[in-house]
């Protein structure tokens, strides 16, 4: 097979249910020239097994078989192993557009860009974004940077997006982490100062849980939203301090996001680090530019002292159902 233009990442773990919509999806690409790079993350089900079995049918597929290491780990082992000269994610539970890839490509290669990034289908999340059906924009150099830091679907996730290999180089993912380490990898590639489009067009439908993440049980692993932001913040500080607002913002939305994952616990270890997060809202409160309506309220209940009543309220709604 010649060299493919294009390599798309997919990292499968437990999803037999769905691979064979995703990998249908890649194949059936209108845009042809490229490897479909399946990462078997160690799945305990016949994910494995799928994915050898298309294989053995395409030559356009490569499958890497590994221990479990997370999404993270999966998708570093692709990007070791492509050579496309453009790099797209795609998770194992989603699926394209069938002409996704060619409009990417085409959007990159008219405007001289790095990255091109369209819109997820089914995230209901507000938009901070308002173009029209259809429209895109060109952010370059330090406006990649600062759109990164703000609250908007275009940047938080590595998917629906066409990469320059040359951009990502040898940024990759943080192994170890399971939130936000998609925003970082994307902040990381934008902190280069690239060109990137933006275009209002769903190319990319992606799986709704409907296991709400905002009323899963508390874990550890909801730290990471403070680990990503104390990381961001600490960038920008060293290498853009023109942006100090705009990472003061993030910093309140990421403690306040974690203060919402506290109300899913009523472990009192956790005491220290509910004062922590109210602490650095309160303090950094001038900052705070809300992109929701939803995030304006919750704002006002923690500056206002309200934190503790609303906890209990929350507990009575969602906990003791």
């Amino acid at each position: 097979m010649a060299r493919p233009l294009l390599s798309v990442i997919v990292p499968v773990y437990k999803a037999e249910q769905y691979i064979d919509r995703c990998i249908n999806s890649i194949l059936n690409q209108t845009l042809k020239s490229l490897e479909l790079i399946l990462v078997d993350d160690g799945s305990p089900d016949n994910s494995g097994a799928i994915c050898d079995e298309y294989a053995k049918k395409d030559a356009r597929v490569k499958v890497i078989h590994k221990e479990n290491g997370g999404v993270c780990a999966a998708r570093n082992a692709g990007l070791d192993h492509a050579i496309g000269d453009y790099i797209s994610f795609v998770d194992s539970d989603d699926y394209l557009e069938s002409n996704a890839l060619e409009i990417l490509y085409f959007d990159i290669v008219a405007h001289k860009a790095d990255v091109c990034c369209a819109l997820m289908v089914g995230d209901s999340n507000q938009d901070a974004n308002n173009l029209e059906n259809g429209l895109y924009e060109v952010w370059r150099g330090k406006d990649a940077i600062k759109n990164a830091l703000l609250d908007n679907r275009f940047t938080y996730s590595s998917c629906a997006k066409l990469f320059k290999r040359d951009l990502i180089g040898n940024t990759r993912f943080e192994e170890g982490r399971k939130i936000h380490e998609d925003s970082f990898f994307v902040f990381c590639c934008f902190l280069k100062q690239p060109t990137v489009v933006v275009k209002n067009v769903g190319l990319y439908n992606y799986f709704n849980n409907p296991d709400s993440a905002s009323h899963a049980e508390f874990s550890e692993k909801f730290f990471d939203i403070l680990y990503f932001a104390i990381k961001k913040k600490e960038l920008i500080n060293n290498n853009y301090p023109e942006f100090q607002a705009e990472v003061n913002n993030l910093t309140v939305k990421a403690n306040l996001a974690m203060l919402h994952a506290f109300c899913n616990t009523n472990d009192k270890k956790y005491r220290k680090d509910i004062r922590g997060c109210i602490t650095t809202v309160k303090k950094l409160k001038k900052y705070f530019s809300p992109a929701v309506p939803g995030d304006q309220k919750f704002f006002k209940v923690v500056t206002n002292n309200l934190y503790g009543i609303f906890k209990i309220y929350y507990n009575l709604r969602y906990r003791h159902k």
